[in-house]
C-alpha cells in the first residue's frame, strides 16, 4: 500500500514539473522578449572551436552564454564554412549574459535567441583573414573598410581588409538552411545585404534561398546600420512558448505552421524545396 501511495505522489510531483516557468529536461529555457526577458539553464559557447574564435574585447565581458539550439547552430554554420577553407574563422561577439537580462550594451540580446557575428574579412588575393581582437569594422556596398572617425579602430591594418562576400554569404546560407533553429532576422545594413545578394545570384545560388535571405536580412531602423557585423535572432522554439518565450515581430508566412499546430515540431519550412534538390556545394 505504501508503494502505491509512494507512486502516487511521484507521478504528481512528475506531472507537476510540466508547467509553465519549471524545467521539464535538462536543456536551456528562453523566457520573455529578446527586449525583456531571460535564460535559464543556458548553454556556454566555448571561446575556441574548429572554425571560430571569441576574440579578447568579448571575451572579456563574457556574454557567452545562450539557448542551446542558437549555440549549437553558431558552431554548426561556422565548421561548414571552414570545411571549404580550413583557414576560414568566424569572430563570435555577444550573445547575452549568464542569465540574461538588461545590459548597458544592448537593448535586445536579453534571453539568449540574439547573437553578434563579426563578418569574414579576407586580403586582396582572396585568403581568409582570421577576426579583429579588439573591434568590429565598417564596410561600404562595394566590400570596402570605412574609416571610423567618432572611434578610431584599435586592431592593426583594418584599411587593408576586404569583406568577404563568399564566406559571409556561405555563413548566411548554413544559418538559413540548418533544421535546428529558425531564424527571424538577420541584422545587418542595406549595402552589406545589396552585396552579399549580388554575390549569391552572381554564382548561381538557388533562388528560394536569395528569397529567405532577402526576407530576412534586414537593416534596423531604431539602432546603427550593423554595417561592421551581422546580428542574428531566432524565434522561440515551442518548448520555450510554453515556458513563457514570446517572438516579437513578424511571423514569416513559411513559420506560421510551425505557430498554429500542436505535436513535434519541424524547425524547417523549406524541407520541400530540398526535394526538388539540395542547394549546390559553393566552391
Amino acid at each position: 500500500m505504501w508503494r502505491r501511495v509512494a507512486a502516487a505522489i511521484a507521478a504528481s510531483s512528475l506531472l507537476g514539473c510540466a508547467g509553465p516557468n519549471l524545467f521539464t529536461d535538462l536543456g536551456s529555457v528562453s523566457t520573455g522578449t529578446v527586449n525583456r526577458g531571460r535564460i535559464r539553464n543556458p548553454a556556454r559557447m566555448p571561446v575556441t572551436g574548429k572554425g571560430w574564435r571569441v576574440p579578447p574585447r568579448w571575451k572579456r565581458r563574457g556574454f557567452q552564454w545562450a539557448t542551446d539550439e542558437l549555440i549549437a547552430a553558431v558552431q554548426r554554420a561556422a565548421g561548414r564554412v571552414r570545411s571549404f577553407d580550413r583557414r576560414a574563422v568566424l569572430g563570435v561577439a555577444d550573445f547575452s549574459r549568464k542569465t540574461g537580462g538588461a545590459s548597458a550594451w544592448h537593448s535586445s540580446h536579453n534571453a539568449g535567441r540574439d547573437v553578434d557575428l563579426l563578418f569574414y574579412t579576407r586580403d586582396t588575393k582572396g585568403r581568409p583573414l582570421p577576426p579583429f581582437e579588439e573591434g568590429m569594422v565598417k564596410f561600404d556596398r562595394k566590400g570596402k573598410p570605412v574609416a571610423n572617425e567618432r572611434q578610431p579602430y584599435e586592431d592593426e591594418g583594418w584599411e587593408d581588409r576586404l569583406f568577404d562576400a563568399r564566406r559571409n554569404w556561405q555563413l548566411v546560407e548554413a544559418l538559413l538552411t540548418d533544421a535546428s533553429v529558425r531564424v527571424q532576422w538577420i541584422f545587418v545594413s542595406d549595402d552589406i545585404r545589396a552585396h552579399l545578394l549580388q554575390w549569391a545570384r552572381r554564382h548561381d545560388r538557388p533562388q528560394w534561398l536569395i528569397d529567405y535571405a532577402r526576407t530576412v536580412m534586414r537593416q534596423p531602423g531604431d539602432s546603427a546600420p550593423h554595417d561592421d557585423h551581422f546580428h542574428v535572432r531566432v524565434y522561440c522554439t515551442r518548448a520555450d512558448r510554453f515556458h513563457g518565450c514570446r517572438d516579437s515581430g513578424p511571423v514569416w508566412q513559411h513559420e506560421k505552421k510551425t505557430f498554429k499546430y500542436h505535436g513535434p515540431e519541424r524547425y524547417d519550412p523549406l524541407a520541400w524545396r530540398l526535394l526538388l534538390g539540395p542547394p549546390r556545394t559553393l566552391l
